[in-house]
């Protein structure tokens, strides 16, 4: 322990490492701390933290073992007796000049930091870690707080000491020294990215994929904005826009309810809805389910002709229209034959869907059909684990719509795609559009600066994070994040700077100023009666 005085009671003396010494301040007394859940300690003069930070505080257990609690910083406050409200305006109204020492000399003068208690390692007699529990030590007022080191956050957060075991994706906010490296295995518990346009969520998935490729998993993106397109390219991987470059989907990924919200004027319960869909659904039977072969929209006319009977719907009247709506699935430039998922998909391997320009009722359908052609190789045991992701995702998984076609398939992928081995990684600007049943199931979660309206909405995710620590999330910088998950992930909420992208990052905001200046029209002009160079001013 430190051999800084304190009313603890004493052992015998435990040698803690040399770098474990920066002392930081001693826990005080108030009327309802230390408790288990909440701590304060007065900070020593010269000495700063941050929100976030992580400390530790000495302690005896009841077995008088060495302990070292890992407390995170909630706030920090300063008291000052001779700066408040009666003092200053006394030195306003008199004029007395009003002196007095800083806080280094001063026995008035002090900062006050609240922590909160996360874990507490247990030393053995040369002052190492002998095992991480929970918090069941009470420490003294008076006891000694550490500037935790980099090795105690490391095992008492659960984090991977080497960046080549995990996936490496920056630093803890406050303590830059230390790499935050996750447990390769969160990949299989789904990850949510969230954040406001501009604070870097795009940046952190190219971040996340740049360590996906690391490892060798495969990444099918599917890339409403286009910004995963440079990074495919610079890590080897192929971008595939719909409908062109021999990427098509077949109808036979799709369910009848895909393929009749597909069909523009179907209206539910009539005839004409009833012959598609069960055309759709004999072809699946017979050709898909049984054989493993797809069909195309020119099997699904000729199929209709032939079960009208069936139904008692083989009068013109209602087959010839069933017919012609089923016929304008042809419009889709990405209906057709189904694309070799079994042989793109290898490890590294990266397949970005620019998407660019379609309609969201495309994109939805896109994705519905992706995933369930997805899930059926899986079912087989023909791929790899792969990661299945996408940006704005609140577009294909709108809150409150269950019956859309895209949030149905995600929603079974989030309940049990760790089975099929397939893990989803969902980036969105607005978690209050999404789906909740997907949302409370991503388990990995980065949380950049969100606006405050939004905040409801993540309720479910914050895990551990402090009430100050989600009051940060509006006016986090660009590149910050809160780290969240379960216990088998993230074991404690965390502050974080994302590191540096190798890859070109797409989802950068322009820098709109050069272009005007590109057309002549350069800096700030002045207005005068004459009017500016174009049009004349109204004075």
């Amino acid at each position: 322990m430190s051999n800084q005085p304190t009313n603890v009671e004493e052992s015998a003396p435990v040698e803690v490492p040399e770098e474990t010494n920066i002392i930081l301040g001693s826990l005080i007394s108030t009327d309802s701390t230390p408790n288990l859940m909440l701590q304060h300690f007065r900070l020593n003069s010269g000495k700063v933290t941050t929100s976030g930070r992580m400390v530790a505080v000495e302690a005896l257990d009841n077995q008088k073992n060495a302990v070292l609690i890992l407390a995170r910083v909630k706030n920090v406050r300063e008291f000052n007796p001779h700066e408040d409200a009666q003092s200053s305006k006394l030195r306003e109204v008199l004029p007395i000049g009003s002196r007095y020492p800083d806080e280094s000399k001063s026995t008035v003068i002090y900062r006050v930091v609240e922590i909160e208690p996360l874990e507490e390692a247990v030393l053995n007699t040369k002052g190492e870690v002998e095992k991480i529990r929970s918090v069941e030590t009470l420490p003294r007022s008076g006891a000694v707080v550490l500037d935790a080191t980099p090795e105690l956050i490391v095992k008492t957060m659960g984090l991977d000491p080497n960046p080549d075991n995990g996936i490496h994706i920056g630093t803890i906010h406050g303590n830059s020294n230390i790499e935050v490296v996750l447990n390769k295995n969160v990949i299989q518990r789904h990850v949510l990215i969230v954040g406001g346009i501009g604070s870097g969520k795009s940046y952190t998935r190219g971040v996340l994929a740049e360590e996906l490729w690391r490892f060798g998993v495969p990444q099918i993106n599917v890339d409403i904005m286009g910004e995963m397109v440079d990074a495919t390219n610079e890590l080897g991987g192929t971008n595939l826009v719909p409908g062109k470059d021999g990427f098509t989907l077949p109808l036979s990924a799709l369910t009848s309810e895909d393929v009749i919200d597909a069909i523009p004027g179907v209206h539910s319960g009539t005839n004409i809805e009833v012959l598609i869909r069960y055309a759709h659904e004999k072809l699946l039977k017979e050709r898909t389910l049984s054989k493993g072969e797809f069909f195309t929209v020119d099997d699904l006319v000729k199929k209709i002709d032939s079960v009208a009977p069936e139904l008692e719907m083989d009068k013109p009247v209602t087959k010839n229209p069933a017919k012609m709506r089923a016929g304008s699935l042809e419009r889709l430039p990405y209906i057709g034959k189904p694309f070799d998922w079994e042989s793109a998909i290898k490890p590294g391997a990266i397949i970005n869907i620019d998407c660019r320009g379609l309609l969201v009722s495309d994109i939805r359908l896109i994705v519905a059909s992706i995933a369930r052609d997805l899930q059926r190789l899986a079912n087989a045991k023909k791929l790899p684990f792969i990661i299945f992701s996408m940006d704005e995702f609140h577009l294909v998984a709108p809150a409150h719509e269950e019956d859309s076609i895209s949030t149905q398939v995600l929603r079974e992928i989030a309940r049990i795609g760790r089975h099929y081995k397939i893990g989803l990684v969902l980036t969105t600007q607005s978690p209050s559009d999404v789906d909740r049943s997907i949302l409370k199931r991503l388990l990995t979660r980065f949380l950049h600066a969100i606006e405050a309206d939004q905040l409801d909405s993540l309720r479910g995710v914050f895990s551990d994070a402090s009430e100050e620590l989600v009051k940060q999330l509006p006016k986090m910088p660009i590149g910050t994040c809160i780290v969240t998950g379960s216990a088998e992930t993230v074991k404690h909420a965390t502050m974080i700077d994302i590191k540096k992208r190798q890859t070109t990052h797409g989802g950068k905001t322009p820098d709109i100023w050069p272009d005007f200046a590109k057309r002549g029209w350069v800096g700030k002009k002045p207005l005068s009666k004459e009017g500016p160079a174009q049009g004349t001013l109204n004075v």
